[in-house]
């Protein structure tokens, strides 16, 4: 059976600071990954809102 000791459960925090540590990390990398594929799909819906009004504009002013 382990025994409790403040020296045990000091050593635990540690463990669990470096895993806090590892989680942050992680999840930063994470975050930023997600922030550019939303940018990508924000950009490429703009180009298809353009790219739809050009052709609207160019079948109402030609007559199409």
């Amino acid at each position: 059976m382990d025994k409790r000791t403040v020296s045990s459960a000091h050593e635990r925090i540690d463990k669990l600071e470096i895993q806090v540590a590892e989680i942050k990390t992680e999840i930063k990398i994470q975050f930023k990954h997600l922030f550019n594929k939303i940018r990508r799909l924000e950009m490429i819906i703009i180009g298809l809102t353009g790219a739809s009004l050009l052709l609207l504009l160019n079948m109402n002013f030609l007559g199409g």
